[in-house]
């Protein structure tokens, strides 16, 4: 009788002090708790306990959408049968909030009759840490399905698995055709530079091994056998507790023609007048490190343009020289002759200084549109703090983008006093601008033939800037107003859009220049971005 006693006064010594929520219920209605157990339903009384049901301190459905009676029904009639049940459960407290818990049902006999003996523990932590583990592997595998560019996975150097992205780019149907291939048996067998393709792949990996990751062009060949250039982000991973590779593939073909084309073209440039070699060695650079650094995709549609700027004053340079150097043979031959009159001679003078103006005027002009888009382009992929006059570079963002506002035909006003000198990051500063300037021309001003847009910069307290930013464009819609910061979220999908652009604008400016941004707009009456940065230092 003594030991009875013992185990019961055991039992009620370990239900009382549980640091885990205890209760006993029967005919579903609870008869016992712990103290634990009030606190986390969050009641204050047990008389707010007793003879209450499981479900009155449940949301009506549970996680996967199954009404929380039903299934809670369900465990209970298992627990009768089984003995014993365990799972977890979505608690609705006494002040509203939810929280996870672990429960153990234990059917037990009390006093000669059958109860339910339930053991609830608090997992909210570990559930919400679970749940955003599986959110991040849904959007993963999204982001890997949905990609544009071609992704894929390699085990001992072969295809586990891919996107469709990737089987459209090689020709394929179905990933059964190319899961078990390695990247050799989609290459050709020498690439541009006539390297055995084998032996780079072998470069490759090492340089991977030993540095985690590479960026690289590689011709590939499609299922017909057409050869075509992309470039890979190739990225070593670990998969299952192994290591593995993760690839991202682009096709750059019309990227690689347009470049080969720009370089041939400046080749014949600088072979015929060999004062501009210098101006146009800019050019490319500026274009190689714009290519290779991929920071910016809106940079990319300057370089077609700032080459066609370029034509026009170059082919007035190159039509001055032609006619000063026959000028030239003329006046030489005259005198040779002994026939060259003072008349003769003073035409020459004043018809070569005006070519020489001509010629000087338009190479200046070629010099400063390289500058300018030579500054941005190198901007855009440092991450340097430097000095800058913000009234200088609006002027040269603005002039590097020339040539896409004048496709648009679209108007540009700038208001910045010129004594704004401070220390920035200048490139942060013109991919924000360069965004709302090219989300203004595919959203605002598609289908239209003009635009107006309006830039005002204003200083503030404490390092602190504001540039109000305006166009007369289509506006946005109201459902749409508070979702344009979200990543991915776009109007022009089926047109290429990433929905990219205004999520990295808005993250440069909140996280990297420590400001913030808003959006006012009316649909058919244009947009308003309020943009508030910060700067390192302003120089007085």
């Amino acid at each position: 009788m003594n030991d009875v006693n013992d185990r019961e006064n055991g039992f009620e010594t370990v239900f009382r002090n549980s640091k885990d929520g205890l209760a006993i219920f029967k005919n579903e209605v609870f008869v016992d708790c712990n103290d634990s157990m009030l606190a986390l339903v969050g009641v204050e009384e047990r008389e707010d306990f007793i003879g209450k049901t499981p479900f009155d301190f449940s949301p009506e459905t549970q996680y996967g959408g199954m009404s929380s009676v039903k299934k809670g029904l369900t465990l209970v009639a298992k627990c009768q049968q089984e003995g014993s049940v365990r799972f977890e459960w979505i608690v609705k407290r006494a002040v509203g909030d939810t929280l996870w818990v672990e429960i153990i049902l234990t059917k037990m006999v009390m006093n000669g009759e059958d109860v339910i003996y339930a053991n609830w523990r608090d997992i909210s932590e570990k559930k919400a840490l679970e749940l955003e583990l599986a959110e991040q592997k849904n959007t993963f595998e999204t982001l890997f399905n949905d990609s544009k560019d071609g992704l894929s996975l390699l085990v001992d150097n072969k295809f586990i698995d891919c996107n469709k992205a990737l089987l459209d780019m090689f020709g394929y149907t179905s990933k059964e055709e190319i899961l078990g291939l390695t990247p050799m048996d989609l290459s050709p067998e020498y690439q541009g530079d006539g390297r055995r393709s084998v032996d780079v792949v072998a470069d490759n990996a090492r340089q991977v091994a030993g540095y985690g990751n590479k960026t690289l062009e590689w011709q590939h060949q499609r299922v017909d056998g057409s050869l075509f250039w992309t470039e890979i982000i190739v990225i070593e991973i670990k998969l299952n507790g192994g290591p593995a590779i993760y690839a991202i593939t682009r096709d750059i073909s019309e990227k690689k023609t347009l470049q080969e084309k720009i370089i041939s073209r400046n080749e014949a440039l600088n072979a015929t007048n060999r004062s501009l070699s210098e101006t146009i060695e800019s050019l490319k650079q500026a274009q190689s490190k714009l290519v290779e650094s991929e920071k910016m995709a809106s940079l990319g549609s300057l370089v077609a343009g700032v080459a066609h700027e370029i034509n026009t004053p170059v082919g007035i340079g190159l039509t001055g020289i032609t006619q000063l150097m026959e000028e030239c043979r003329d006046i030489h031959a005259r005198y040779e002759k002994g026939n060259l009159t003072e008349n003769d001679f003073e035409d020459y003078l004043n018809s070569a200084s005006e070519l020489a103006g001509m010629i000087k005027k338009n190479i200046d002009r070629t010099a400063q549109l390289v500058r300018s888009f030579k500054q941005v382009a190198v901007d855009q992929t440092s991450e340097e703090d430097r000095e800058v006059n913000l009234s200088q570079y609006l002027d040269e963002i603005l002039f590097s983008l020339g040539s896409v506002l004048r496709k648009a035909n679209v108007v540009v006003a700038t208001e910045c006093r010129d004594d704004m000198n401070v220390i920035t990051n200048p490139g942060l500063l013109s991919q924000v601008i360069t965004n709302l300037i090219v989300n203004s021309v595919n959203h605002g001003f598609k289908d239209r033939e003009s635009g107006n847009i309006s830039m005002a910069i204003s200083e503030q307290e404490d390092d602190m800037y504001l540039l109000q930013y305006r166009d007369n464009g289509k506006g946005i819609s109201k459902e749409n107003l508070s979702r344009i910061f979200d990543p991915f979220f776009t109007t022009n999908r089926g047109h290429g859009g990433t929905g990219l652009g205004l999520n990295i604008t808005y993250n440069i400016v909140t996280n990297a220049l420590g400001g913030s941004i808003a959006c006012n707009s009316t649909e058919n009456e244009g947009v308003e971005f309020v943009i508030r940065f910060k700067v390192k230092a302003r120089l007085n």
